[in-house]
């Protein structure tokens, strides 16, 4: 007896209506120093392969609660830039407003600076963390790392966990030497050159607490430095001699109700790795909308926040686990305006570089 199963299978190839491009939007405001910056863009639809074009020719401003308005100036193609002299102030409400050249107009939710919470002081460990190592190939193996990992200890004023985002870099300062000294190999020429560094792309937010108890302090994993890290774009003519020192830049940030729910929700995707029950980039929400076509897409989030900024200063290499420490240094400030590009002086000293 033979039992005979017969399979029926259809091809189901579902048509897909492709949206139109979608208006996405970037800015921040604070109450440091400026200028802020908008940005605006509008993405790719589904098939479409151009990537990110600008909008150009908007009207962009921001509306306090006194309804003082300030305009943004397009400074690059599709990033409109504050006047200078302005700057956000703790308490006020503020709004964004973007007309573009195709008669949209787009609005924020009011977005309020609310008070900044104070970092008691940022701590240093040498550890050992497991990380992926990419290989030439494209393999990834798990790999022990060493190197210094970085904390903030932040009292709480309240029986709500602080709402907080950081943005940590490292400058650096190191000497580069020409690989093929001409016309003498025993005076080579000499680049003496810093950075910034961002070690990591993720989003760093502080993570809501279960029954945090008020004035607690708590302590709060910023980022985590390799020994080794390559720091600098390479050259076929020049080598890293030395470094001469590093210093950590921290941009802190409060964070009032709606920031922090948009920047948790990104920092939850962006840490995600393929669970059931991650979170999906739908569940990722801004404050912009289109007032003048409701039916419109828009993307992104303006933010309204208090800033601190602060320069720590590791000590002279080599950075080991027997020869590590960390000073607040005010004088070193300036470092939290230079750019992050790099700069280079041949023989000399480039402005802004940290002395012993």
């Amino acid at each position: 007896m033979f039992l005979v199963i017969w399979s029926c299978t259809e091809w189901f190839d579902p048509s897909i209506d492709p949206p139109e491009n979608v208006m996405a939007v970037e800015g921040l405001i604070t109450n440091g120093p400026g200028p802020y910056y908008i940005k605006l863009f509008m993405t790719s639809a589904y098939g479409n392969t151009s990537g990110y074009e600008p909008v150009s020719n908007a009207q962009v401003m921001v509306i306090d609660q006194d309804n003082e308005t300030t305009f943004f100036k397009e400074d690059k193609s599709g990033i409109y830039l504050s006047p200078k002299g302005f700057k956000g102030i703790t308490g006020y409400t503020y709004k964004l407003i973007i007309n573009t050249s195709d008669g949209e107009t787009y609005q924020s939710e009011p977005q309020t600076i609310i008070s900044g919470i104070v970092v008691d002081s940022v701590e240093v460990a040498y550890v050992e963390v497991i990380r992926p190592i990419q290989d030439a190939s494209g393999g990834v193996t798990y790999t022990p790392v060493t190197g210094v990992k970085f904390y903030a200890d932040i009292q709480n004023y309240s029986q709500e966990a602080p709402r907080m985002r950081f943005e940590t870099q490292v400058h650096v300062q190191y000497v580069l030497e020409e690989k093929d000294p001409w016309p003498d190999p025993d005076d080579p020429n000499l680049m003496n050159c810093f950075r910034k560094v961002k070690l990591d792309n993720s989003i760093n937010v502080t993570i809501p607490l279960i029954d945090m108890p008020e004035n607690a302090t708590f302590r709060h994993e910023l980022e985590f430095m390799p020994s080794q890290f390559r720091f600098y774009e390479g050259s076929e003519d020049w080598f890293l001699r030395s470094i001469d020192r590093r210093a950590i830049v921290l941009h802190q940030y409060t964070l009032n109700p709606d920031s922090y729910r948009f920047y948790y929700s990104l920092h939850e995707q962006m840490s995600a790795e393929g669970h059931i029950f991650d979170p999906i980039a739908t569940q990722l929400q801004g404050n912009m909308k289109c007032v003048s076509n409701p039916d419109r897409i828009v993307l992104g989030h303006f933010e309204a926040s208090s800033y601190q900024g602060k320069v720590f200063l590791l000590n002279p290499e080599p950075i080991t686990e027997n020869r590590l420490w960390l000073h607040r240094r005010p004088d070193l400030d300036y470092l939290l305006e230079i750019p992050d590009s790099s700069h280079c002086v041949m023989f000399l000293k480039p402005e802004g570089w940290i002395y012993y």
